[in-house]
């Protein structure tokens, strides 16, 4: 099977097309930036460092450069338009488009299925139709329609932090609800994705649920050199966007009334953007920026308990390597929190979002029982075990096969 694999840059089609190699199945990874080795990055020193971060995202290691067909400029121009405070909206849609205008004929002609991407796949899903090529669609987040209902219910609930809150301009969405309507097959991250998507009208056959992996050997578990949580108080830990979206302000407000009862205990919080001016920090709570991908395990070693409330992902990575650390989590069923904890709460809690109650009960928990947090840290690096990039690029493979067998052959 030819596999024609088209994504403009997103973190995880690299690991998909690593994983398509190793299977035999990749005929061509076509995407803006691509570096076959890390230390391509040390003759960069002279790009903006968020450009460097970006970049480096877009390492992928083992699939020969035969197999590989770059277009850097429409995301080089991305960047720097993006560097310059424009529409971000308007800037990603131009790239998607011109990256899909850019991708030769006689790729999706060889290929048998064609991987595209959400939100950049609406003009390449109809080529394939008039070449008679099935088109599967990665999900990389929730349903965008379920999305406005969330964003609408935040702008109610923390009026302050509207401003982060934007609604998807109605020619962006219509082209994301046309992607989904003709995409042969549709693959998503998570169980709460795939829900979100069965909730606005997709067939359930056309949808399969591929969660994705994590490097094991990099997130190590933390138990294999550190000591039990001191009783003193425990070290709480939220990385992701400073946003409501994720939950942040929400974890605050719960955060205040917790910290009166349990003074000892630190909230880190870690991650882009900057809460709205007027948002208060409650006492122990620390933030400390944005922090480097390398250094992702040295903050979870150092902490006790994940905390991640979101109000709506596609998956949410973090939940998975900070489980891998060995860090008991509080997350949310907007999450990946149901595919990959275990049911029985051995390994922390998934809640509704936005259950304050909930919350609470949650860091009390922890916060009167800091001698199970060793035990269900362990429990945590044991659920994720299986959850590998292998095991991920195993269920595309079977994926894959089953969308080939069930379209007819071109003529």
């Amino acid at each position: 099977m030819n596999v024609l694999l088209v994504h403009p840059g997103t973190q995880y089609s690299y690991q998909l097309a690593q994983q398509l190699h190793k299977r035999g199945l990749l005929y061509y990874f076509v995407t803006g930036i691509a570096v076959g080795h890390a230390s391509f990055f040390t003759r960069l020193s002279w790009l903006p460092a968020d450009w460097k971060k970006k970049i480096k995202a877009r390492t992928v290691v083992g699939v020969p450069g035969s197999k590989l067909l770059r277009f850097p400029m429409p995301e080089l121009n991305a960047l720097l338009r993006l560097r310059l405070s424009a529409n971000s909206e308007a800037v990603l849609n131009q790239r998607n488009r011109r990256f899909q205008e850019q991708i030769p004929r006689r790729l999706i002609q060889g290929a048998d299925v064609v991987i595209g991407f959400d939100t950049s796949s609406w003009i390449l899903i109809e080529r394939c139709k008039r070449l008679g090529k099935p088109f599967v669609l990665d999900a990389s987040i929730a349903h965008p329609t379920a999305k406005l209902a969330v964003f609408e219910q935040l702008r109610q609930r923390y009026p302050i932090w509207e401003q982060q809150l934007h609604a998807k301009p109605a020619q962006y969405l219509a082209l994301e609800l046309a992607e989904m309507a003709s995409a042969t097959h549709i693959v998503a991250a998570s169980s709460f994705t795939r829900g979100t998507y069965l909730q606005h009208g997709v067939d359930a056959k056309k949808i399969s649920v591929n969660p994705y992996g994590t490097d094991l050997n990099f997130f190590r578990s933390k138990w294999e050199t550190a000591s039990p949580a001191s009783s003193n108080g425990l070290r709480f830990f939220f990385f992701g966007g400073l946003t409501a979206r994720k939950g942040f302000p929400g974890l605050c407000r719960v955060w205040e009334l917790f910290v009166h009862q349990y003074p000892h205990c630190t909230l880190v919080a870690a991650g882009f953007n900057h809460p709205p001016t007027g948002f208060a920090l409650p006492p122990g709570v620390e933030l400390v920026g944005a922090i480097h991908p390398d250094d992702r395990i040295k903050w979870f070693h150092a902490a006790d308990v994940f905390v991640f409330p979101s109000f709506f992902e596609g998956f949410a990575q973090v939940v998975i390597e900070a489980m891998a650390c060995g860090l008991p989590v509080i997350t949310t069923t907007a999450t990946a929190g149901y595919d990959v904890m275990p049911a029985d709460e051995t390994a922390g809690f998934v809640l509704p979002p936005g259950d304050d109650e909930a919350l609470m009960r949650a860091l009390v928990y922890f916060a009167q029982h800091p001698n199970a947090v060793e035990a269900m840290g362990r429990a945590a690096r044991l659920a994720v075990e299986s959850f590998t990039w292998e095991a991920y690029g195993l269920r595309w493979q079977s994926i894959l096969e089953s969308v080939a067998a069930e379209t007819p052959p071109t003529v």
